[in-house]
């Protein structure tokens, strides 16, 4: 009795193990938005064109006036870090606004702005736009940009609510079965379910849900923290292609 007693605690100390060790794993998983949507992007084939990273957050549900604006938005950039930035302050009617705009590393665009606004019927409010994007042939900055974006909302005594999408192009021009074989391939690479798409002659644009990333938003019920879109492109004469998370933030 005492033997089996024994095998059974250190069965179970096995399972206890293992039950951790996946945790983990299961959180490094989904702490990396950069690495995930990198991983869906990889999928498509294309040649990368540049990147995009964007958060929206409400700070307070309180109107501060502009040179408190200016003050916050000073100090936020010690941890934003854009380089010769040019400075904005605007006030119009119910709304003031502080904006900062230069150059991140690399020779990224970036920009920070907040905005301070009055309203009739509900309490007001001041929110946090921050902004980083860059023309580039790799991903060399994005997961880092994706990082100092999320450090700094979250030194604004913010939640970070970001998007982010990478854009890139095929030297081909690709048919229906292609995309639709393209997507597909995507989806199955982080492990999404399709929950929305549109497939016409002019785009094919394509939502999904992923458990590999902890972020998503939620549309007619569902959740979605994936899209994936693309259309020829007549005047290069290649097929763009833009994969986002949880939606693409680029025009296409």
């Amino acid at each position: 009795m005492k033997k089996i007693g024994i095998l059974g605690i250190i069965c179970c100390l096995i399972v206890a193990a293992f039950s951790l060790f996946s945790a983990r794993e299961t959180i490094a998983e989904t702490a990396d938005m950069g690495m995930f949507l990198s991983k869906a992007f990889a999928e498509t084939a294309a040649d990368v064109e540049g990147w995009q990273v964007h958060n929206w957050s409400v700070i307070d549900k309180e109107y501060k006036a502009a040179e408190d604006l200016k003050l916050l938005g000073l100090n936020l950039n010690k941890t934003f870090g854009i380089q010769n930035a040019q400075e904005a302050l605007e006030s119009k009617g119910d709304q003031t606004s502080f904006t900062l705009r230069g150059k991140w590393q690399n020779g990224a665009a970036a920009q920070l702005v907040l905005t301070s606004m009055k309203f009739q019927d509900h309490a007001p409010q001041t929110v946090l736009v921050l902004r980083v994007e860059q023309e580039a042939k790799d991903l060399s900055d994005y997961s880092s940009a994706i990082k100092k974006v999320s450090e700094t909302a979250r030194f604004a005594n913010t939640i970070p609510q970001i998007s982010t999408c990478i854009k890139g192009l095929r030297a081909d021009r690709m048919n229906d079965g292609e995309l639709n074989s393209m997507v597909k391939q995507v989806l199955q690479k982080v492990k999404a379910k399709e929950i929305e798409g549109v497939r016409s002659e002019l785009v094919t644009s394509v939502s999904g849900y992923s458990p590999l990333t902890k972020d998503y938003i939620v549309t007619n019920g569902n959740k979605m923290n994936l899209q994936v879109a693309a259309h020829f492109d007549g005047h290069l004469g290649k097929t763009r292609i833009l994969v986002g998370s949880p939606i693409v933030t680029i025009e296409y």
